[in-house]
């Protein structure tokens, strides 16, 4: 999260755990995504009465729903600009920490493709950095046999 007029930054992460059999069917990735803006509006002091330009995808629309209730001004918005390559740096940041590669790797890799292609070279060791709960997993993951990287 950015406040884009001060740029102040705060940026936490989900586990991948919440992505996996069986959290990924009981969504408790929302409430981890809950706790990370949670952290990060307590961190950057943000007042109700601060409008707060928060994506529009699904991930985010339990944290939309529960600060508009607790009375934030909340702007459902499409993410671009500083706030989107902020966001961006941060995943590969935590991609690097998770000793995936180095920034100029991963960049080069960035993209839906590049990560499967990469997992399927390993994919024994690789598959912990998956989010498996997706129904299409187990489909993307025999293409992979099937597939010379």
């Amino acid at each position: 999260m950015i406040r884009v007029d001060t740029k102040e930054k705060y940026s936490g992460e989900v586990s991948i755990d919440h992505f996996k059999k069986p959290n990924f069917s009981e969504k408790t990735y929302l409430n981890g995504v809950m706790e990370v803006v949670k952290k990060g509006l307590e961190k950057l002091n943000v007042e109700k009465d601060e409008p707060l330009h928060i994506c529009t995808g699904y991930i985010l629309s339990q944290i939309r729903e529960a600060l508009i209730n607790e009375g934030f001004s909340v702007v459902p918005s499409r993410i671009t600009g500083l706030t989107q390559k902020f966001a961006e740096d941060e995943f590969i940041k935590s991609l690097i920490k998770m000793g995936i590669g180095n920034e100029k790797k991963i960049r080069k890799m960035r993209s839906f493709n590049g990560f499967l292609k990469w997992v399927h070279q390993d994919i024994n060791t690789r598959e912990i950095y998956v989010k498996t709960g997706w129904k299409s997993w187990e489909r993307l993951r025999k293409e992979g046999k099937t597939h010379e990287y």
